[in-house]
């Protein structure tokens, strides 16, 4: 939906709300005494005047920010809050997150090491805050010793944003620098999670190359636990999700930047997950 309609519909709903209210004394009760609750009760209408006045400022001082971002306009968009963010002085954590989404998606890793200096230089919590998303850009470009020294410092930071994704970026480049052994409590911890897909990641990571760091061999007491934890976990996400529906949770996923960048992570796991789930006894029944 156009963000002019959503607008548009916003006021409408309010301002219908506000008549409905404001004329409901006046059906109850009559002209005589509907005037007098309104004069008992005028705070009523001025919080709803209030309020719209509020939220319209919002719309209004973010209409630049909110078209641009319809259009996917993410140049237009980076150029707009670098003006608001590095001229003006004027940071605030959506427009952070929002920044670094835009580089993302135009591929700008040297505009996103200009924010991360900023940030670490004036405003060390905004970049705290959004730490999975610089972090996830090491690992797009292939640097995992970089993203584990830059994403060590906030495992634990109970603002960050997305902390338990922050922590399996964490594990991914343990397992990238062929240190899985040391991957393995993130890992756990991932698989877990109430999130889906967080949860399939680290069950496909400890099923594969988490079973394979352990040093007692495939038959080990270790590496049998795990093998039983990825088990259930794919067992319990395959009823969870027949075909089809595990399509439409990934898509709901991916409406954050940096879990599509782990989309190739994510195709292998999502095989993974239906080598021997519901889907696949259909498939050799087919």
């Amino acid at each position: 939906m156009k963000f002019r309609t959503i607008f548009a519909l916003f006021n409408t709903v309010i301002l219908l709300s506000f008549l409905f209210v404001f004329f409901l004394p006046f059906f109850l009760l009559g002209a005589e005494y509907s005037l007098t609750f309104w004069k008992d009760n005028w705070y009523l209408a001025a919080f709803f005047i209030a309020v719209l006045a509020v939220l319209n400022t919002f719309f209004l001082a973010n209409w630049k920010v909110f078209i641009l971002v319809e259009n996917e306009d993410w140049n237009a968009l980076s150029t707009h809050l670098v003006e608001r963010i590095f001229a003006k002085k004027r940071y605030g954590n959506r427009e952070v997150g929002l920044l670094v989404n835009a580089y993302l998606l135009q591929n700008d890793s040297t505009g996103i090491e200009r924010l991360e200096a900023e940030l670490g230089a004036r405003r060390p919590e905004l970049l705290r805050k959004n730490a999975v998303l610089f972090g996830v850009t090491y690992l797009l470009r292939n640097r995992p010793a970089e993203a584990e020294s830059f994403l060590a410092p906030y495992l634990d930071a109970k603002d960050a944003r997305s902390r338990e994704w922050l922590r399996f970026d964490y594990a991914f480049s343990l397992v990238l620098q062929r240190r899985a052994a040391d991957a393995l409590v993130y890992l756990r911890e991932g698989a877990a999670s109430k999130d889906a897909v967080l949860s399939l990641l680290s069950a496909y990571l400890l099923g594969s190359i988490g079973v394979a760091s352990i040093p007692g061999g495939f038959d080990s007491p270790e590496a049998l636990d795990l093998r039983s934890l990825t088990g259930s976990v794919r067992e319990r996400l395959s009823k969870r999700f027949p075909a089809g529906k595990w399509e439409r949770e990934i898509e709901r996923a991916k409406n954050e930047v940096h879990i599509v960048i782990l989309s190739k992570l994510i195709d292998d796991a999502s095989r993974w997950l239906r080598e021997n789930g519901p889907d696949a006894a259909l498939g050799k029944k087919a």
